[in-house]
């Protein structure tokens, strides 16, 4: 996975080591599928229920729910688990979760499936980070992490085209079990390996984010808010800057996808090799530029070389706002406080900002009428989340080694 190995030592424990790490990038990317899935199948599925779309797209929402509301309490609830038991019993309950999916008889079992589904999701992701970077040594952390990220941006780049390519070739409810099955695969494979000889130190106490870990979430919170101030609203977007219908949508989306798994590579290592902060300026940097110049695309361009802008303004999005979560991971796993607690936290300030982006998008794009508002908008967030990052530099720099970042 790594040249070389993720640590020093001998050959058979870096193999256990890597292939954990890659298993439980696995896992990532069958929870990331899941929670695409419904978008590509929620036509199908609200045929089958008889009930709106609109009803059916409350699967998505409650989804998001259990996993920004649930997943903190639920780890904090086990947090005398141990990491390996906490993974293998997170995904079975995900399986028992996916599968009840797949059978619900009507709209309400299939929304009260969902946020198990998603409760578990984000359990299984703080934790995956959490065991990623403790398995490894501390100058390998941000490629391990960035192989969790991958594995999670592989899952919402493919989930939604698999998806609507499994609904149409066998139906929604059994694309719902082939999840249950990947998850138990992933589950069973994780337990075949040997577990890590070393207990590690105790886990630290599950307090209020402070200091250090509380700028950090802030700044995940901005960043969230400002990517999906676009992100929301891409379809239209898209559709003014590059006339992209349906399958241009879809293209749109494999070029971000794509982009993001190299981000998040990079971001892994340049996090390694300087630090959490350079990487993460690098990024939200890159994400502002890339939404600017889609904004300025909107206003300007036309025809092809509208098209043209606008295939690379959103695969510098992609690398740039998929590159942000390994160093941010990195940044709340070095500051001292209980990480899954931490890991968990950021997922809900993400999720808290999916839906703040998706409101001051709507409301830019009502008032205005104009993609380019959108775009401007977007990118201002982002460079507010910028400045949180230079003041965490600035309280690194005069805080000296007391103030890790």
């Amino acid at each position: 996975m790594f040249p070389g190995g993720f640590v020093g030592g001998r050959d058979d424990a870096e193999t256990v080591i890597e292939r954990r790490v890659a298993l439980l990038a696995l896992g990532s990317f069958v929870v990331a599928s899941d929670g695409t899935l419904v978008v590509a199948l929620l036509r199908q599925i609200a045929s089958t229920l008889s009930v709106s779309p609109a009803a059916a797209g409350q699967a998505v929402t409650v989804f998001a729910a259990g996993y920004a509301l649930g997943a903190p309490l639920l780890i904090r609830a086990a947090r005398r688990a141990p990491q390996e038991r906490l993974i293998a019993g997170t995904l079975g309950v995900f399986v028992l979760a996916n599968a009840a999916t797949a059978a619900a008889p009507s709209l309400v079992a299939l929304l009260a499936a969902r946020i198990a589904a998603g409760a578990c999701a984000g359990v299984f992701m703080a934790a995956a980070a959490a065991a990623a970077a403790g398995s490894v040594a501390p100058g390998h952390r941000g490629r391990a992490l960035a192989v969790i990220v991958g594995g999670s941006s592989a899952g919402t780049a493919f989930g939604v085209p698999l998806g609507t390519f499994a609904g149409g070739a066998i139906g929604w409810r059994p694309a719902f079990f082939g999840i249950a099955v990947l998850a138990a695969l992933a589950a069973a494979a994780s337990a075949c390996l040997p577990r890590s000889g070393e207990s590690g130190p105790a886990p630290a106490p599950m307090a209020i984010p402070r200091g250090t870990a509380a700028l950090t979430l802030a700044t995940t919170l901005l960043w969230a808010t400002g990517s999906f101030t676009f992100f929301t609203y891409i379809g239209v977007i898209l559709h003014q800057t590059a006339s992209a219908g349906a399958s241009g949508l879809a293209g749109f989306l494999l070029v971000f996808g794509i982009a993001g798994l190299g981000g998040a590579a990079a971001a892994g290592w340049l996090t390694d090799r300087t630090g959490p902060l350079p990487a993460l300026a690098g990024g939200l940097m890159l994400t502002a530029l890339s939404l600017a110049g889609l904004g300025l695309v909107a206003a300007f361009a036309a025809g092809r070389a509208a098209v043209a802008a606008s295939i690379v303004a959103i695969a510098g999005y992609g690398f740039g706002t998929w590159a942000i979560t390994p160093p941010q991971q990195q940044r709340l796993v070095s500051s001292g406080g209980n990480d899954r607690l931490l890991l968990s936290l950021n997922a809900s300030a993400l999720y808290a900002g999916v839906g703040l982006g998706g409101a001051i998008g709507g409301m830019t794009l009502a008032l205005s009428r104009s993609a380019t508002a959108v775009c401007l908008a977007a990118a201002g967030i982002e460079l507010a989340a910028l400045t949180l990052v230079g003041r965490a530099a600035s309280r690194r720099n005069s805080g000296g080694r007391r103030s890790p970042s």
